[in-house]
């Protein structure tokens, strides 16, 4: 009898981990690759994969495009994270989303991240963030465009480290890094307008997505980029918003 319990109970034991391997690795998946143009490549886990189509997404994947490459990945409620040519993307962090895996917090080191969040992802329950080395993009609007370079910038001759936000619908809080900054500033960017995050210091340009937020090359308020904090002296033109709608003065912080 004592040996007939102990073969059941391996066997329970054995059912339990085949049942709950498939679960987790659905738990873990946050998206499939939908479209991929050129190469691309996965690391996971200590290996690099090729990317293609209708591969899963795993949380702590970093995904990292050639050039003339780009590749869509499918969230739940039809998001997606569109991701551009010689790009690095992370998986940080992840929620549950209706009962599917959905990342909650991304990583883009380097190129161009187009982020359409809709649905459950963008609802009061949920977060959803595109983190670059120097600034934050947090979810409050459908659609915006954020890019992250190191490329020297002759307006810019004290910083390498830039962060673009164009928000085509909604509205998109951006703050920068207060790890690396002496104060944490965040304003929200509604849609039709741009601004640039150098190093600490927000900046007003034109928008790539056809909206125009005070003059080319405003200069910023505060106390320099590599340490300081400030916004563009042109807040009245109505790129920034507090979160009731009204306009909200360009030196506050949120």
């Amino acid at each position: 009898m004592s040996s007939l319990r102990i073969v059941a109970f391996f066997g329970v034991v054995m059912l339990t981990i085949v049942t709950a391997v498939p679960a987790a690795h659905a738990q873990n998946t946050v998206g499939t690759i939908t479209q991929i143009n050129g190469a691309a490549t996965i690391q996971r886990a200590g290996a690099t994969i090729g990317a293609a189509p209708n591969m899963p997404i795993m949380l702590h994947d970093k995904i990292v495009t050639e050039a003339n490459a780009s590749l869509t990945i499918g969230l739940v409620d039809n998001s997606s994270l569109q991701l551009g040519a010689s790009s690095t993307l992370t998986i940080d962090e992840s929620v549950l989303v209706n009962g599917v895996g959905a990342p909650s917090r991304v990583g883009l080191l380097g190129g161009h991240l187009h982020s359409v969040i809709v649905g459950a992802m963008r609802g009061s329950s949920t977060t959803f963030e595109v983190n670059t080395p120097n600034a934050i993009g947090a979810v409050r609007g459908t659609e915006w465009t954020q890019d992250f370079s190191t490329d020297p910038d002759q307006k810019y001759p004290d910083c390498f480290q830039f962060t673009n936000v164009d928000v085509e619908d909604g509205t998109v809080q951006v703050c920068n890094d207060q790890q690396q900054c002496k104060k944490r500033e965040c304003q929200d960017v509604t849609a039709g307008h741009h601004i640039k995050v150098a190093c600490c210091g927000f900046f007003f340009e034109a928008s790539t997505t056809g909206g125009v937020l005070g003059p080319l090359g405003a200069t910023a308020l505060g106390i320099g980029l590599a340490g300081g904090v400030g916004v563009g002296a042109y807040a009245g033109a109505g790129g920034f918003s507090s979160s009731s709608g009204a306009p909200a003065p360009a030196s506050g912080s949120k």
